[in-house]
């Protein structure tokens, strides 16, 4: 399969981009054909700060308090500029809450999400927002609301990268990018991949981490 690989730019800001590939990609819960990457927006400083920006407007707009971003995926760069958009004064929220925790994910050996006895403050009665890079299905982002909860925490937003899913479990994502910017995106179950029925290989295996090519 020819794996071309396409820029695509926010329409609010031309700054804010990311790459897609496309081909038979395996994920932790699906197939799909494209890979969208996100390295920019997580790595990138001049990048990561446009698109806080953007994901910020949601919150404030919409007066949602958020006292901590959990970040799943190596978001944690983006998480603090959204956290420092999130802190500071603005025509909608004049007097946000001046302290916004910024964590990472941690799992354990059978992939639960877990808090350290020094985080749990940052989530106990906290407002959370959920951030991770790409969802296809929104298992992992279920998990990590459960975790949220468990913990004694409220999952009050989803923000993301890219989206194939409007909600999970009632909470709305706010995502840069959607299913109306990549319309032919497809995700399908391993018994129900048409690439696998018609014996196309599989080219990389993805996560929210990156890719590995095959072969």
């Amino acid at each position: 399969m020819n794996n071309e690989i396409y820029t695509l730019t926010h329409s609010r800001n031309d700054r804010v981009f990311i790459h897609i590939m496309t081909g038979h990609f395996v994920s932790a819960n699906n197939h799909i054909n494209y890979y969208i990457g996100t390295s920019d927006i997580k790595h990138n400083h001049n990048v990561s700060v446009d698109a806080a920006m953007l994901l910020s407007e949601y919150y404030n707009a919409n007066g949602i308090q958020v006292d901590t971003v959990l970040c799943l995926y190596e978001t944690q760069t983006l998480g603090a500029y959204l956290a420092h958009e999130l802190a500071r004064p603005n025509m909608f929220r004049p007097n946000p809450s001046q302290t916004v925790y910024v964590i990472g994910a941690e799992y354990d050996a059978s992939g639960n999400l877990i808090f350290r006895d020094n985080l749990k403050k940052m989530i106990r009665d906290k407002n959370v927002v959920v951030l991770i890079s790409c969802i296809t299905s929104g298992k992992t982002v279920e998990r990590a609301m459960e975790s949220v909860e468990y913990y004694g925490g409220k999952t009050v937003g989803v923000a993301s990268v890219f989206s194939a899913v409007e909600s999970i479990n009632g909470v709305y994502v706010n995502t840069l990018f959607n299913l109306e910017d990549i319309p032919y995106y497809k995700a399908y179950s391993m018994h129900s991949c048409p690439y696998c029925a018609q014996g196309m290989p599989v080219d990389a295996i993805s996560n929210g981490y990156g890719y590995t090519m095959l072969g």
